[in-house]
């Protein structure tokens, strides 16, 4: 799926956002005209039905509703979907409950938040599933940005509002600082408190599903894994948890396309500042999705984080990323540009 950034605007300061190189620097909204470029450019080949819409925060575009409305007229279109902290959801009912929309609802903490706005997303979250009965096109998500990570909250809300799947990540590096810490470590560091979590969410018949930043099989050990097996006596856990990709050994990332205001695009934020390209050079959304593949994704399995990794089968097959792209963007970015010297024949 491919995503149009509607403003850089934002009214929360999420301490781990990963589109921090634009977000609050300025409103920056998308003009209309470009809006309408960028949409025919995702859905133009006819191999994504699906849009997206992100931020900053998208309903802070002070054309939100109007824009939202021209894409639901649009029948080349069957989904869009809105990613959202759920404050402002009830300026916007009219189009946030129609049948084409869809809700990824992160939901930060009271003290990320702030009580008050924290207050209206859970009025907001009522209003959804109790009234407007939109529940099944809702998403919540969480995510997992420090070691010690409060999630209190979010098994109550879960609970409260009968959710039986989450959305779950650990947080993307969004800083060079981040970028070059060990991922290995990185994750070992989060897996303690993670695997807490997943096991209070499968004890209260909840399923979590990895979004971004999936951690590495092989740093899972044997026994970790099987103390997950008492949970498969709850009978929909057993029956939906094939659908969930924590069960798998498979660490992937394609491309997410994110759409700029300007027209330019990027791979996802995670790469924001190395995979600048304007879709004005492209045919449409599959010619660049394969432009990224080629440039980026294939060298990215190609690279390793330690040695462990050298000899790693699920990476030789390209099976596992060891985790965000983003950590390895340094390498990528060298062997691409070695293979371009090699092209143009100016190797030293």
């Amino acid at each position: 799926m491919a995503n149009i950034m509607m403003t850089d605007a934002c009214n929360l300061h999420c301490p781990y956002c990963f589109a921090n190189e634009f977000v609050n620097k300025d409103k920056n909204e998308i003009s209309e005209e470009a809006f309408d470029k960028a949409t025919e450019f995702i859905i133009g080949d006819d191999t994504h039905k699906t849009i997206g819409l992100i931020g900053g925060e998208p309903t802070l575009h002070s054309k939100f509703d109007y824009l939202m409305k021209k894409l639901i007229k649009n029948n080349k279109i069957h989904g869009i979907v809105i990613y959202t902290n759920g404050v402002l959801l009830d300026k916007f009912w009219d189009v946030i409950c129609h049948p084409k929309t869809h809700l990824l609802i992160n939901c930060n903490s009271p003290k990320d938040m702030g009580e008050e706005k924290y207050g209206i997303l859970i009025k907001n979250l009522d209003v959804l599933f109790n009234q407007k009965m939109c529940g099944d096109r809702v998403t919540l998500g969480i995510n997992m940005y420090n070691k010690c990570f409060e999630y209190d909250y979010m098994l109550n809300l879960l609970k409260t509002f009968n959710q039986k799947h989450v959305r779950f990540s650990i947080t993307v590096p969004n800083i060079d600082e981040n970028r070059n810490i060990d991922a290995h470590s990185y994750f070992n560091m989060m897996k303690p408190r993670m695997l807490e979590f997943f096991h209070e969410l499968l004890n209260a018949g909840i399923i979590p599903n990895f979004d971004c930043n999936k951690i590495p099989s092989c740093l899972m050990k044997d026994k970790e894994l099987h103390e997950f097996d008492k949970y498969l006596s709850n009978e929909y856990i057993r029956s939906n948890i094939d659908k969930s990709n924590i069960v798998t050994s498979n660490v992937n990332c394609r491309p997410v396309i994110d759409i700029r205001q300007d027209l330019t695009a990027v791979r996802c934020f995670g790469l924001s500042e190395t995979t600048k390209q304007d879709i004005a050079n492209y045919a449409g959304i599959t010619e660049l999705e394969n432009y990224y593949i080629r440039t980026v994704d294939a060298y990215a399995y190609n690279t390793s984080y330690c040695k462990k990794c050298n000899n790693c089968h699920l990476r030789s097959v390209m099976k596992c990323t060891g985790g965000c792209l983003a950590y390895k963007i340094k390498q990528i970015n060298y062997i691409n540009k070695f293979a371009d010297q090699i092209m143009k024949g100016t190797v030293e």
